[in-house]
């Protein structure tokens, strides 16, 4: 029978986030729940949905120590809808939870804890520290390239390779690739994380340098502890893409590209380009000049900047929307461009000093 009490913002921010963990629709009731346990001062608050878990303690006056699961959904509006102050909670017989704030009484159905699964727990493995701002632009610079087809479900997440010494962060969706690397004391090994999985990470990271994240993987789970909150996670499990060969092309067609210009000239492309009419970005490279060019049935856009480059004149063809997703991750000024046209034809995009990040584009057919 468990009782206690909290601040409404304690609650709000515990249950909210767990339950992005609950399953939105499932056989099994208490999957679309979250788990209070109490003990003592100690309120544990569990979203689990079998692929993706989020646990966090939080302290409450606690009265009587106990379990039970609520419906995450109609906890969560229920707390958010009541009156700032602290928000009483008591379960009575038959599972039922009274839960009061001023004059605002609630009593609502609960589920048994019986029926909620157990909580993976890593007994070995690998681990590894991590400062949370990096973790957070490793993930964020590399998601937007993971797959969304399940016809090769190891791609729908990002690909986590220590190597020599580097962690890579990896993402291929079978046209592009992003990678992000930095370097990691660790011995060699590597997981690949669900896309899913690493959404709720970007919302629980934060930018604060003092902040580390811990990283322990054990078979087919992985447990990212993010200061309050523990987020679990199953593995995805398969054959990834062997990045390492692409990521060695060079090519002698190298451009210095400003980074803003290229947006906002790919943007003004992308209001002529719609689901009926569409139509590639073509981009010809000649004299320090970029043209960028696109015509569909709706109308037409030329346009020019001034780039470095000083190799034969080159022309090939984006997805726009692909080459809006990678010059958005660059997260510099500028960029470095190898134009890839002999043997794999791609358009490489690298910092202009160093690799921390690459990020590959294949062409399209030019009209």
């Amino acid at each position: 029978m468990i009782k206690f009490t909290a601040a409404k913002q304690d609650i709000v921010d515990a249950f909210v986030t767990t339950a992005k963990a609950a399953s939105s629709k499932s056989v099994i009731a208490a999957l679309e729940g979250i788990l209070l346990s109490l003990k003592g001062n100690t309120l544990t608050v569990t979203g689990y949905d079998l692929e993706l878990g989020i646990k966090t303690e939080i302290t409450v006056n606690g009265e009587e120590d106990g379990e039970l699961v609520m419906n995450s959904r109609l906890i969560c509006d229920i707390v958010r809808k009541m009156p700032d102050g602290d928000i009483s909670f008591e379960e009575k017989s038959g599972l039922k939870m009274n839960l009061s704030c001023g004059d605002i009484k609630y009593s609502v159905m609960g589920m048994s804890s019986e029926d909620y699964p157990l909580i993976p727990e890593l007994s070995r493995g690998d681990s590894f520290d991590i400062s949370e701002p990096l973790l957070k632009s490793m993930i964020g610079q590399t998601l937007y390239a993971v797959s969304t087809i399940d016809t090769k479900p190891v791609l729908m997440g990002s690909k986590f390779d220590i190597k020599d010494n580097e962690l890579n962060v990896i993402s291929v969706d079978g046209i592009r690739i992003a990678l992000r690397k930095e370097a990691l004391l660790h011995e060699d090994f590597d997981f690949v994380v669900p896309s899913k999985t690493l959404n709720e990470l970007l919302r629980l990271l934060s930018d604060d340098p003092e902040k580390i994240a811990s990283v322990s993987v054990d078979r087919n789970q992985c447990i990212f502890k993010i200061d309050k909150y523990t987020v679990f996670s199953r593995l995805l499990e398969g054959d990834f893409f062997d990045y390492s060969k692409i990521v060695g092309y060079s090519s002698d067609k190298e451009a210095i590209v400003g980074v803003r210009d290229m947006i906002e000239c790919v943007e003004r492309t992308m209001l002529l380009i719609t689901d009926k009419f569409r139509a590639p970005v073509d981009l010809t490279f000649e004299n320090n000049t970029l043209e960028i060019n696109c015509e569909t049935a709706i109308g037409k856009v030329d346009q020019k900047i001034d780039i470095e480059y000083s190799s034969e004149k080159t022309e090939i063809s984006f997805n726009g929307k692909y080459l809006l997703d990678a010059l958005r991750n660059a997260d510099c000024d500028k960029v470095k461009f190898y134009i890839l046209t002999s043997g794999v034809q791609a358009l490489k995009i690298l910092p202009p000093e160093g690799d921390s990040f690459m990020f590959l584009v294949s062409p399209v057919r030019r009209r």
